[in-house]
Formats: C-alpha cells, sequence, structure tokens
C-alpha cells in the first residue's frame, strides 16, 4: 500500500484528501504546515506529497527547498496543490524548487489521483533503474576488469565507492582506480586506454524539467554505458554528467569502436519517451528545449611512464575537442594537433 503526506493548513481539505486517497487504497499521513511536513516525511518516509503553497509557520515552497536538499528526502514526488499561488510565474518557482506536479485548488480528484500513480510508477521505474546499474557494478567484482583493479584488501565498502544516484563506481575510486591502474600498466605493460563521457545537452534539460527528470536522466545514462560496455572495463560517474571508462587490455581500435558504439546507444535512446515529460512539455518554455540527448567522448591511451594525472588531461583534451567540433563525436588524443589542443 503507497503513503501520502498531505499538506494543508485547512482541516477541510485535509478531511477531502485523506478520504479521496483512503477510498483508492493508500495510507495517509497528515501535516498542518511545511515545518511539520519536513519532520513527517523524514519519519513516515512517504511515497509521494501532496502540499499546499500557503500556510504559516513555512509556506509549501520553503518546505519543498528543503525536502529537495535533505538526502533522506529528495527522491520523494511533491504535487503543488495550491490556491493562492495560481500565476505561472508560482509554477515555474515550484519546478524550480524541485516539484514534480503543480496544480491549483479547486481540483479534480480522479486527475490528482492519476498524477500521484504516475508519479508513483516513475519512482519505480527509478528504483528499478538505480537497482539494476548496482547490480551489475557489484557483480562485476568477480570479472577480469575488476580483478586487474583490485586493492590489497579484500573487504570493500561499496557504500564508500558507489555513486548513491547511478549506481556506478563514484570518482573518488576513478580516482584511486586511475592510479592502480597506470601502475599495473607500467609493471606488465598490460595496454590502458581511457575514456570520458559527457552528455551533450545535460544542463538545459535539467535546469528545464529539474532534479528529478535530470536524476532519470542521469540513471538511464549509466544504464545503457554499462549495457554497451565491454567486459574488460570499469566503469564510473565523475559527478554531473560526465563519465569515465577504462579500458583494460584492449587495443585502441577497439576501444574507438566501443566508444562509437556508447555513443550512438545514448543517441538512440529515447530519453522521453512514455508520459514521464507530458505535463511538464506544455509548457512554453519547455517546448522548447531540444529534448534530444547525445554524448561527447574523448579517448586517450595511456603513454610510457606518463602520470595518471597526465592521462585524464590528455582525455580531457578530446572531450573538449570533440564539444568544439559539433559534440555527439568520439575524438582520439591521439588525433589531435599539438598546437591545437584546447587551452594551448
Amino acid at each position: 500500500m503507497a503513503k501520502v503526506l498531505i499538506v494543508d493548513d485547512n482541516m477541510d481539505m485535509l478531511d477531502t484528501l485523506e478520504h479521496l486517497f483512503m477510498f483508492y487504497d493508500f495510507q495517509v499521513v497528515r501535516a498542518v504546515n511545511g515545518r511539520e511536513a519536513i519532520s513527517t516525511a523524514k519519519s513516515q518516509k512517504p511515497d509521494v506529497i501532496v502540499l499546499d503553497g500557503l500556510m504559516p509557520v513555512m509556506n509549501g515552497f520553503e518546505a519543498c527547498e528543503v525536502l529537495k536538499k535533505e538526502v533522506s528526502t529528495r527522491d520523494i514526488p511533491i504535487i503543488f496543490l495550491s490556491a493562492n499561488y495560481t500565476e505561472e510565474e508560482h509554477r515555474q518557482e515550484g519546478f524550480k524548487l524541485g516539484a514534480d506536479e503543480y496544480m491549483l485548488k479547486p481540483f479534480n480528484a480522479k486527475e490528482l489521483i492519476a498524477k500521484v500513480q504516475q508519479l508513483l510508477h516513475h519512482r519505480q521505474l527509478i528504483e528499478k533503474l538505480r537497482s539494476e546499474n548496482q547490480s551489475r557494478i557489484t557483480g562485476d567484482f568477480s570479472s577480469t576488469a575488476v580483478n586487474h583493479l583490485k586493492t590489497e584488501s579484500s573487504e570493500v565498502d561499496n557504500s564508500q565507492i558507489l555513486d548513491a544516484l547511478t549506481g556506478l563506481y563514484n570518482n573518488t575510486h576513478f580516482l584511486e582506480k586511475l592510479h592502480l591502474a597506470v601502475n599495473r600498466y607500467r609493471q606488465q605493460q598490460e595496454s590502458l586506454t581511457l575514456l570520458l563521457v559527457d552528455l551533450d545537452n545535460f544542463k538545459q534539460i535539467n535546469s528545464a524539467f529539474g532534479d528529478y527528470a535530470g536524476d532519470y536522466v542521469l540513471m538511464r545514462t549509466a544504464n545503457v554505458i554499462l549495457v554497451n560496455c565491454a567486459l574488460t572495463s570499469s566503469v564510473f560517474r565523475m559527478g554531473r554528467n560526465r563519465f569515465s571508462i577504462l579500458f583494460h587490455g584492449m587495443e585502441s581500435q577497439d576501444c574507438f569502436y566501443e566508444a562509437e558504439k556508447m555513443r550512438s546507444a545514448i543517441s538512440q535512446t529515447s530519453f522521453f519517451d512514455g508520459n514521464l515529460f507530458e505535463s511538464r512539455f506544455k509548457h512554453t518554455r519547455r517546448r522548447s528545449v531540444d529534448k534530444r540527448l547525445t554524448a561527447s567522448i574523448g579517448l586517450a591511451e595511456v603513454e610510457p611512464d606518463e602520470a595518471p594525472t597526465q592521462l585524464l588531461r590528455r582525455a580531457e583534451q578530446a572531450l573538449m575537442k570533440a564539444k568544439a567540433k559539433g559534440r555527439n563525436m568520439t575524438i582520439r588524443h591521439s588525433e589531435i594537433l599539438p598546437e591545437k589542443l584546447p587551452g594551448n
């Protein structure tokens, strides 16, 4: 049974909402202002929050901002239900703060229930993606690629090395493994290639549709990369919309083919299929956003006596070159003329 937190300072409205959600088999918890909503959300862990705008003590906008910043509550979908903040600027502010829907009172009961069920479905989809990504990563601890990069300790604390959002290895773990991989290259002369993958249109998408939608896109991207990556690789999220992949024991040309396969898969993925973004496309500013999502990739193969930071810098230069040439392409550092390196 899904749990909904309803927040309103009007007792009659709270009773109306409670009866409505109970009729549709929801478990209901209540709060009468924004501050109480935050406390209740932390303790009760609702699946969705229906939030009034104008309230005493703390209004809905202030509460939404806090809820979306708190680690324990930021993934809970929020629907604004307001009778006072009716202008488009209020709706835009709600979305900017992280709300997933914005409805006005008086509301249509069936429409509200449909939107709540829709958001619950989206959240389940995101949790499934996160779980699948984490399973793929943690399951790879027995693979050849990860055996190359194991630390001296056989005990690995996944909470410290995995990115909480995507399930990929995090940036801290990437920097550690980059050093280990370069050292391994020096000792065994096994080829090592670094790929940097950057989503081209992510900032615009994230700005227009909010962090919740942006998180979904990042998790889908992580999933696409994992599905299309060779077994002799380790995948990391470096932060924001950038990912990195270490290829071990593969020829440079094969790594390039892998990168191109990955780039093509990202460009062909329907990130905005279904109705996940349907309501948000109704607004003029969002209709004008280019919903295509592509990736630029920079590739660099380790060179003799090269420091890990140098390998990373060359991969970044190749990535910047791919961006400068129009995006949605893979550039090898070996293809860049020295005098035309970005930043020189």
